[in-house]
Parts: C-alpha cells; structure tokens; sequence
C-alpha cells in the first residue's frame, strides 16, 4: 500500500476502530461537500450566468428553504456519529480487572501493578550502545510495559515532579500526569503487539528522551512474565 505512511496504523481496540470509522465518515461528507461547492463555483465562474430572483415566484423564499433543510441535514449527519462516539467512550469507563500505575518522572517512567505485590519498575530510554538489531533508536526502552490482550485495564497516570503526558499515538491514549493528581481511563486492547508513544508534555531539557514502549501478550503470556519478575 502506498499511503500506509499517510493512514491510520491498524486498530488496537474496538475504541480505536470507532475512532477510525468516524474520522473516514467525516472524512467524505467534508470532502463530498466541498467537492459539490467547486463545482457550483466553476459553473458560475466560468458559466457567465448569474441567477436574477423574482419576486412572483418568491425565488428568495424557496432558496432559503432548501438551504435550511440542507443545513439541518448535514447537521444531523455530522453530529450523530459524534455523540455515540461519546457514548461509547462513557461505557468504557467500566471496573477494571487489572489496575497499572504510571508516575512520569524527569525524564523516565515507572509503572506500578496494582494488583501485584511488589511488581513494579522504572522503564528508562535504551542507550544507542544497548540497542540490538530491529529496535528503534530512541524508542525502546531497558522495561518494557507488559499488558494483557482482552482485560479491562484500568490505567492510573500522575507525575512525581513536573506535569508529563503518557501518550500512545496507535492506542488513542493521552493522558496528563499531575503531581498530586490521579488521572484514569479504563481500556480493553483486543491485538497483542508492540506499541511506541512519547510524552507528549514539554517537561524539561529530556522531553524527548522520555519514550513508552507497551507489549501486549496473552494473558498466560502475561502471567508467566509477572511470575518470572517477581522470582527474578
């Protein structure tokens, strides 16, 4: 595909899928519109016609009419889609089954599992020396975040010092983190893979030394991980 570059990556969730399926639908509606608007330009414009109301057919009136209707129209085709968006995302803030803590520092992060005792580390950016065939330069991480595929994860982000933003492009998450502050989000991930973010805060002179690296595995895959962490 040649405009892979240019497009949406492939979902991570069913959130994310809706939030691609909104984006193409205004997507053609914008572009249908504007398509028919350079068309009615250029036939003017180019036509040599101009259009003379008459007051006996109340020309004025019925072209009124047609516009109010064709803007109550789009209206409705614009914000319908928008507002189950919204109500898709309130039903997401469900009870979570696995609770991840993330505290921004300067200029690393730390994740925290909740529900296990003692599983917790810091995840600082892999030095050039470090980095081994395939990896991203200033991307990977020494720790990755190790999630499961198809569990509510409920996602607590704060920051130790200054205001971070834990941020994952292909996942559809931004999240502040406020010293002081628990922010959360409740999300379900439906494919396993590796997914890179950055914070996405100015917080310093290594703003852009603050890398996220999310690996999302199987639920057995996960167990064996966090029991191997925590003998290790």
């Amino acid at each position: 595909m040649y405009l892979q570059n240019y497009l949406f990556p492939i979902p991570s969730s069913c959130y994310v899928l809706c939030c691609y399926y909104i984006h193409n639908y205004y997507s053609h509606i914008i572009f249908f519109g504007f398509f028919i608007m350079f068309l009615v330009s250029f036939g003017v414009f180019f036509g040599g016609n101009s259009f003379k109301f008459s007051l006996k057919r109340s020309d004025s009136r019925m072209i009124e009419l047609v516009l109010q209707v064709l803007i109550v129209n789009f209206l409705v085709l614009m914000a319908g889609p928008g507002f189950w968006l919204i109500q898709y995302q309130g039903r997401m803030f469900r009870q979570s089954e696995l609770s991840l803590k993330v505290v921004g520092h300067q200029w690393y992060w730390s994740y925290e599992y909740g529900d296990s005792v003692g599983l917790c580390f810091d995840s600082f950016m892999k030095s050039l020396d470090d980095l081994s065939l395939g990896e991203f330069r200033l991307f990977d991480v020494d720790n990755r975040c190790v999630l499961p595929v198809g569990v509510n994860i409920g996602i607590y982000c704060t920051s130790g010092d200054v205001i971070h933003s834990f941020a994952i492009p292909k996942c559809f998450v931004k999240m502040d983190a406020l010293n002081g502050l628990l922010t959360k989000i409740t999300f379900n991930f439906s494919c396993s893979g590796l997914f890179y973010g950055q914070c996405s805060e100015i917080c310093g002179s290594n703003h852009s030394f603050m890398p996220i690296v999310l690996e999302l595995t199987s639920l057995e895959c996960w167990k064996g991980w966090s029991v191997g962490f925590l003998i290790g």
